[in-house]
């Protein structure tokens, strides 16, 4: 989703979100310090889901942020997804050495309620979920292969993650797994297994189709 979080308020922040081509560095945004108090431990969102309410459900949902006591930080990342057209907010947070994975939380969605941000020092943010089949990777013979045996299978949020290793150059490499088939409902065909690169200052420089298995 990987969409994202605060500047500090004294330039407010800017949450992007951007899918990462072959050196997503040069599509990313880059936002000031993110960290773990973006994260809001959700209130109860009921009234924003009512069909009653005369409030949008993105602005009920900031306004309970507010009334619940929300960090500045986290209603900054809120008010940024909401702007991207994803209302949700940042439910957790992992550390990934200088780097982090963030956990979103989308209340209104009818499938799919979660998401994970992959987020670099540099504050820039990617949605592994969001393009997970790139041309780059329809052109690997991996993907040619698996898709003349599975023509109609696709990927199928959510991605899981794998676990990360150190590289030889200090950086990180950060491995994220996507069911491959044809319905959700069905039974896998694959797994696209996918890593992005991080270099030793913690920033994402690129992503990488490793296999299918």
């Amino acid at each position: 989703m990987p969409t994202r979080f605060t500047r500090h308020l004294a330039s407010c922040s800017v949450l992007a979100l951007a899918s990462l081509a072959s050196m997503p560095a040069t599509h990313a945004q880059e936002l000031g310090p993110v960290d773990a108090r973006a994260v809001w431990q959700e209130r109860s969102l009921s009234a924003c889901r009512s069909e009653t309410s005369t409030t949008a459900p993105d602005v009920c949902l900031l306004r309970t942020m507010r009334r619940s006591g929300a960090r500045p930080q986290a209603i900054a990342a809120a008010r940024m997804l909401v702007k991207a057209n994803n209302p949700g907010f940042i439910s957790a947070w992992r550390p990934l050495g200088k780097a982090a994975l963030a956990t979103v939380t989308y209340p209104f969605r009818a499938n799919m309620n979660e998401g994970t941000l992959l987020i670099g020092s540099d504050g820039a943010a990617f949605d592994v979920d969001v393009g997970s089949v790139s041309e780059e990777d329809r052109a690997t013979p991996a993907w040619r292969a698996f898709a003349a045996a599975h023509p109609d299978a696709v990927p199928f949020a959510l991605a899981d993650f794998m676990g990360s290793t150190a590289t030889a150059d200090g950086g990180l490499s950060v491995l994220f797994s996507t069911a491959l088939k044809t319905c959700h409902a069905c039974a896998d065909d694959g797994a696209l297994l996918v890593a992005y690169a991080l270099d030793r200052d913690g920033i994402v420089r690129e992503r990488k189709l490793l296999t299918i298995k």
